[in-house]
């Protein structure tokens, strides 16, 4: 008899891992990269407060030392995970977090994220959670084992906060609502961005990280109240 493994027992693997947030999104429309199995479970593990209160004008060697040891604790719930998915004779596939070196990896993992309600994409082209802004890793577990999707999350909820647009010193950002059909390239200056970084000295493939530190969402802020109320006038008009 193969045991049995829900939602709330899935749960439960991946707090006793470490995972600050968890969802599911429907693999259909099947995503870009993605392997052909019907639901994408996104986990996502917070970066410390602390680390990011230093970045002031690019990645420091906290803040990438701390990207190294979550993106490794990622990879450690998304294995534990995956054993226990297996254990219930269901497939699994998972695809690690995109860091620098060897786990760098194509697939959209802001993507998932959204499409399982986590949270949306914001105007500089990052993931934005609904708890803690941007300052955020993320991972992704495919499977055939039958769980509830979250619901969609398919346009930004910045509203009129352009925190990260002050900031960037690329001006890579653009004053663009993220809608769930929009490209990157439709609301960030990915070739900008590049180039700041090569002209800064960052470290290979990962961003200046300002913008994530500058996100009142990182720090505990309330953009999000911003977003609510801007909706509710477009609403009432």
């Amino acid at each position: 008899m193969r045991k049995q493994l829900n939602r709330h027992t899935a749960g439960l693997v991946l707090a006793g891992a470490g995972v600050d947030a968890w969802g599911v999104a429907r693999n259909d429309p099947q995503l870009p990269l993605a392997p052909p199995l019907p639901s994408a479970i996104s986990i996502m593990m917070r970066l410390s407060g602390a680390v990011l209160q230093e970045i002031a004008t690019g990645p420091t060697a906290a803040y990438l030392a701390e990207c190294r040891r979550v993106d490794q604790a990622l990879q450690e719930a998304a294995a534990a995970l995956e054993r226990a998915i297996t254990d219930t004779d269901h497939q699994t596939i998972s695809i690690p977090a995109a860091t620098d070196g060897e786990a760098k990896h194509p697939f959209s993992h802001k993507e998932v994220a959204a499409r399982a309600g986590l949270g949306w994409i914001g105007k500089t082209a990052l993931f934005v959670s609904r708890e803690f802004g941007p300052a955020v890793r993320l991972a992704t577990v495919f499977t055939d084992l039958p769980l509830p999707p979250g619901k969609p999350i398919r346009s930004g909820r910045c509203g009129t906060c352009v925190a990260c647009l002050r900031a960037c010193p690329a001006g890579a950002g653009r004053n663009i609502t993220w809608q769930a059909d929009a490209t990157q390239t439709d609301q960030y200056g990915v070739d900008a961005c590049g180039r700041h970084a090569v002209s800064a000295h960052t470290p290979k493939d990962h961003v200046c990280a300002i913008c994530i530190g500058v996100c009142p969402l990182s720090q505990g802020g309330r953009i999000v109240a911003v977003a609510s109320q801007e909706t509710r006038r477009q609403r009432s008009g």
